[in-house]
Formats: C-alpha cells, sequence, structure tokens
C-alpha cells in the first residue's frame, strides 16, 4: 500500500503532536510506504523557511518525516500533481486539505485524514494486499 502524503499531512506532528507513522501502521494493518511528490517537498522548505513559527518547526518535522519515504519527481501544483498520481490507481491519499479531501473522494481514491486532532481516520475503502 502506498501512501502520497500532502505537505499538510507531513505537518501534523509538527502541529497536532501526533504520530503519523504509528497511526498509519495502526489503521493501515499492512506494510506500506509514503510517497512525497516533489512539489510537496519545495512546500516544506518554503514553509519551514518564510513560515510562522509553529509552521516553520511543523515544515522541518514534515522534512524528516519525509526522508522516511520515497521522493517521486513530478512538475506541477502539488495538489494537482497528488490528484493525478492517486487516479493512477493502487494510492491512498493522506491530507488535510478539505477541498482536495473532496475531489479526490468524489474520484474514488481513499482519503486519510486528521480526525479530532487527535488521532488519523480513513475516509473510504483500502484494498488489502
Amino acid at each position: 500500500m502506498q501512501v502520497i502524503a500532502d505537505t499538510s499531512f507531513l505537518m501534523i506532528p509538527g502541529l497536532f503532536s501526533v504520530d503519523i507513522v504509528g497511526e498509519l501502521d495502526r489503521l493501515l494493518e499492512q506494510p506500506h510506504e509514503l510517497v512525497i511528490p516533489s512539489p510537496v517537498l519545495q512546500e516544506l522548505r518554503r514553509i519551514s523557511e518564510r513560515g510562522k513559527p509553529k509552521e516553520q518547526t511543523a515544515a522541518k518535522i514534515g522534512l524528516i518525516l519525509a526522508k522516511r519515504g520515497e521522493v517521486t519527481k513530478v512538475k506541477g501544483a502539488a495538489d494537482e500533481v497528488i490528484l493525478n498520481l492517486a487516479l493512477k490507481g493502487g494510492y491512498a491519499v493522506g491530507t488535510t486539505d478539505a477541498a482536495l479531501r473532496k475531489e479526490l473522494r468524489r474520484c474514488g481514491v481513499p482519503v486519510i485524514y486528521l480526525r479530532q486532532k487527535s488521532h488519523l481516520a480513513i475516509d473510504g475503502w483500502i484494498q488489502e494486499g
């Protein structure tokens, strides 16, 4: 199982103190890998340099987490790239972005999101395998 992580998803640990790695293990109950589109890394770098102090810290934590995943080099805006990758199938997407989440669900893509600022939840069906 591959989980495409967007910028907001990778910033969850720094903003809400939620262990997304542990939560993914709990939720998915199968081997999984984070996929980080290159525009997400660019956004994290920009926020880590120019964001508000709490956002800077969260983005720096996100950059460290991103090293655990597989970076996919693609061009385009982060949300557009995530949607295009997800539509190729076999992916879930981790995001806290409401508009992206709504669009992904409309297209039948499972979405992993932060619920009640305390844990991750899945919206949609994830195939085992």
